[in-house]
């Protein structure tokens, strides 16, 4: 995969275009931040079925693996954070040896557990790009990272 820094993030000016995956990912770079999961589910955002059954994420809808609780009875905390516990980075087997595990956060929960890690090599070649561009953006337009806390708040 060939990556134009100038085509997906902006120019080196600072004119800045919003593919939000890639800041996100250069922004944690930036901070020296790490991602222990690969996005809010089960935790800061849950899946609401038609009939009011929770869910870690919209794809769990339905599936009993990702089962949270109802909206009457509430989120099931005892589940949430067994879940929790579960699925964070440090408790894939497979990422253990993985380079990229902080910049990924294990992957999708939803994909892993119903298709295995068959994305793996497609996300690591992507942050691979991400590290390079971020390389490159901390050379030739330092700048571009001025500010780049107030805006994540602001996202």
């Amino acid at each position: 995969m060939r990556f134009s820094m100038t085509r997906h993030l902006g120019s080196l000016s600072g004119a800045r275009y919003p593919f939000l995956n890639m800041v996100n990912a250069l922004r944690e770079l930036q901070r020296g931040t790490h991602r222990p999961y690969p996005c809010g589910a089960g935790a800061g955002y849950l899946g609401v079925s038609a009939d009011g059954d929770l869910a870690a994420c919209h794809r769990f809808v339905g599936d009993a693996d990702g089962a949270m609780g109802h909206l009457t009875t509430g989120i099931d905390r005892q589940r949430q954070a067994d879940w929790l516990a579960s699925r964070h980075v440090h408790f894939q087997l497979l990422c253990k040896t993985c380079w990229a595990r902080y910049l990924c956060g294990g992957g999708c929960h939803h994909e892993v557990l119903a298709r295995g890690r068959s994305a793996c090599d497609f996300i690591r070649g992507w942050l691979h790009s991400v590290v390079q561009a971020y390389g490159r953006l901390s050379r030739l337009a330092p700048d571009w990272f001025l500010g780049q806390a107030d805006e994540a708040e602001n996202t």
